[in-house]
């Protein structure tokens, strides 16, 4: 972390930014596993204004990144942190795969699908869904985010991993 928090780092020139106007908030960002428990350490040396992290049904199955993310977004929730989140359309890594979508992983393609990826996220009390970067699926997520009343049952999501062999991005 000294490279970002070091003299001349990220996070200086971040603060910088904000003190001279050009930025009114500032956020830390990742990926992987383990960056849940990142975000917890960078949280403990600065006052994130949000953290922006993956959050899917299939990341979720892993006990290590959710304990890690209940346990960040609880630090969140206490001192008003917007916690954004990824990923949530992710269904499966390419692979071998040719890419179909402008998206490094491959997304959920089918609206039904989407919504139920979609409601799972959003099923959770305060966190944000950000939109996809595939401009072919994300008028689904738009549409599916729009009819959002109620995430879906874990049943029902094991369902749709098994049916679709879904498989997670993060090991």
């Amino acid at each position: 972390m000294e490279d970002r928090d070091g003299p001349g780092g990220a996070l200086e020139a971040a603060i910088e930014a904000r003190e001279q106007g050009l930025t009114r908030f500032i956020g830390v960002t990742g990926h992987e596993i383990t960056i849940a428990a990142m975000h917890q350490l960078s949280l403990a040396r600065f006052d994130f204004d949000s953290i922006l992290l993956p959050y899917n049904y299939l990341i979720m199955k892993n006990p290590v990144y959710a304990a890690g993310f209940d346990a960040v977004t609880e630090i969140c929730q206490q001192r008003n942190v917007a916690v954004q989140t990824i990923k949530g359309l992710a269904r499966a890594p390419w692979g071998d795969k040719p890419r179909a979508r402008a998206c490094w992983y491959e997304p959920w393609e089918e609206q039904a699908d989407i919504d139920l990826a979609v409601g799972y996220v959003l099923g959770r009390p305060g966190i944000f869904l950000n939109s996809t970067g595939d401009i072919y699926v994300l008028p689904k997520l738009l549409d599916a985010a729009s009819r959002f009343e109620a995430g879906p049952s874990g049943a029902t999501m094991d369902k749709l991993v098994a049916d679709r062999e879904a498989v997670p991005l993060f090991r």
